[in-house]
């Protein structure tokens, strides 16, 4: 399934009154139009037919993960499904705060439970990196598999947590080069458990802001200089030492609590 996006959404592209909509929600990729009929995913089709077994005629939210949002009627074949779509229209709610989360590969479903909670949590885009201490080194077909898995995963949570815009996540990439993919970021943040200089905080909100989170072993000496030297600032979260997959978690909620989904503008 490819990527919906690669682009964060406008500011001022924020809620609208449009909520009662449906809380049955399904990605529907395409700038579809008013009683345009799109066909079902088969995985799609198994879900809403066989699992919540809906009839035809129920309704159903969509959302094409760039904030387009409709209601569709479903019906069903043996074998497909279909959704007719009602009036569409633009609906975000989208975090004022762009958050790009440099997150080092874990291990097992680590990674996997990471991406699904910043997803929730709000995130513009998620890079997974390795590092030179990673306990994961995926190549070739298997990293392009998990890079799928992701994006399986990133959908999934919009149409759970009510997203209408799905983050772009990047492929598996190596440190150096995913320090590149956050230039454009305002504010850059390298997690580091035992910095004692005090966290820098801006004079105003930040527009975005990178954080960057290294492997279970942490980065090295090295690591720390490169990224320092791309304008990655160490900071800490705390006098505990959080593990990989809790530290995204925190920041993230951090940053939302301080600087974006509820943060008057």
């Amino acid at each position: 399934m490819a990527n919906a996006g690669n682009h964060y959404p406008q500011r001022g592209q924020r809620r609208n009154a449009r909520l009662t909509m449906c809380a049955l929600r399904v990605y529907l990729a395409g700038q579809w139009q008013s009683g345009e009929q799109v066909a079902l995913l088969p995985a799609q089709f198994n879900y809403l037919k066989n699992v919540l077994r809906l009839s035809d005629g129920e309704r159903i939210t969509v959302f094409n993960g760039a904030n387009r949002v409709a209601e569709g009627v479903v019906t069903f074949d043996k074998k497909s499904g279909q959704v007719t779509l009602g009036e569409p229209f633009e609906q975000s709610v989208e975090s004022p705060l762009e958050t790009h989360l440099l997150q080092a590969m874990g291990k097992g479903e680590k990674m996997d439970w990471v991406v699904q909670k910043a997803v929730e949590l709000g995130v513009s885009r998620i890079t997974p990196i390795t590092t030179q201490r990673s306990v994961v080194e995926l190549k070739g077909e298997r990293a392009d598999k998990r890079h799928g898995r992701f994006i399986d995963i990133t959908i999934s949570a919009c149409e759970q947590s009510g997203r209408n815009f799905i983050p772009l996540i990047d492929p598996i990439t190596p440190f150096e080069q995913a320090l590149s993919l956050a230039a454009g970021c305002e504010m850059k943040w390298i997690l580091h458990p035992k910095i004692t200089a005090t966290n820098p905080m801006p004079t105003a909100p930040p527009r975005s802001i990178a954080v960057l989170i290294g492997p279970e072993g942490g980065f090295t000496q090295t690591e720390i200089a490169t990224a320092c030297a791309q304008g990655f600032t160490p900071i800490t979260l705390g006098p505990r030492v959080l593990r990989t997959e809790t530290a995204p978690i925190v920041a993230l909620t951090a940053l939302q609590l301080r600087f974006g989904d509820f943060t008057p503008r």
